[in-house]
């Protein structure tokens, strides 16, 4: 259920309208009930609306339970289902059969309504459990992915985005560009306020990164005072002018933690993948790194573009970015 106090929300489907009435009736005071006799109309309703449990028979020419059950968890593998059947105990291993295949129970005709309650209450304890185990891995999943300063990604969840949109860009022929953004004498800052402001100067680069870049742009804190950005579709002009931004929106930000409000600068490397080159993804990151060495060597905050083509790039070790 998405809201903790509302009623779960059930699907009843069979086309007998005596047992579908029952069912309705005996169930309506608990849960929120949507019954059909119409089998057909059971996927467009699961898609529709937030159900948390199916009940259906399993008998419903030219449908049948299994077919409802093998739809139903396509669609959201978190909905349980409960088969009713009015086969003889001994004549039931196609329920038994479909529990295997993901249904939560099943149920005889005719069916006991306290059962049904206990069956339906075991159904939604299952499923809440589902959900918060669920819950638990995308938040494991994303503290194992994300710089735990900077909530950006780290750089083994980099590695992985970027060759995926390094793909991509191959495929569709879609240009990609890439910055890498390094602090200026961040050492000495270290050195001269501690580490903590190192940590909080950081952490507000990364909150400069999140605010002023698209949701669809990769970005990294790449090691210790290093970050990466990479655009989909950016061009050298686009790029350029973002790295002009960030380098001035970070100038002129001004640390009170310090004895003296501090001023921080960056410097920044940034390339263009180019629809139809054939350099492999390396190249890219490469060449913002060549040109990130170069804007530090220059003094430090600036931005400083090097092509993917330039000589010097073929010259870099391929491990120094490590894809």
């Amino acid at each position: 259920m998405s809201e903790k106090n509302r009623k779960a929300k059930i699907l009843v489907i069979d086309d007998n309208p005596d047992i579908l009435g029952m069912l309705e009736i005996g169930l309506h005071n608990e849960f929120d009930v949507i019954a059909i006799s119409q089998p057909e109309k059971a996927l467009d309703i699961v898609k529709a609306d937030d159900i948390d449990l199916v009940i259906t028979d399993i008998m419903m020419p030219p449908f049948s339970g299994f077919e409802i059950l093998r739809r139903v968890k396509e669609a959201n593998e978190l909905i349980e289902v409960i088969l009713l059947t009015g086969e003889a105990p001994d004549q039931a291993k196609p329920a038994v059969s479909a529990i295997q295949g993901g249904a939560h129970d099943y149920l005889l005709k005719p069916v006991n309504l306290w059962e049904l309650k206990a069956a339906i209450r075991s159904a939604l304890e299952k499923q809440q459990l589902r959900m918060e185990n669920k819950r638990i891995l995308q938040e494991l999943v994303r503290i194992a992915n994300a710089d735990y300063l900077t909530g950006l990604s780290n750089q083994r969840s980099f590695f992985s985005l970027y060759s995926q949109e390094f793909e991509r860009s191959v495929r569709y022929r879609r240009s990609l560009s890439c910055i890498f953004l390094d602090v200026d004498k961040f050492k000495t800052i270290n050195d001269r306020y501690g580490h903590r402001c190192g940590d909080l100067i950081l952490e507000r680069i990364g909150n400069v990164l999140i605010k002023h870049t698209r949701v669809s742009d990769i970005k990294c804190r790449y090691g210790g005072d290093e970050f990466v950005v990479v655009l989909p579709e950016g061009n050298q002009e686009g790029t350029e002018c973002l790295a002009e931004k960030l380098r001035h929106l970070t100038e002129n930000e001004f640390y009170d933690f310090a004895d003296q409000p501090l001023k921080v600068t960056v410097s920044l490397g940034v390339s263009v993948y180019k629809v139809g080159s054939h350099q492999s993804a390396n190249y890219l990151l490469n060449a913002a790194d060549l040109a990130l060495l170069s804007a530090k060597r220059a003094g430090g905050n600036c931005v400083v573009f090097k092509n993917v083509d330039d000589p010097a790039v073929r010259d870099i070790v391929s491990t120094t970015v490590g894809v």
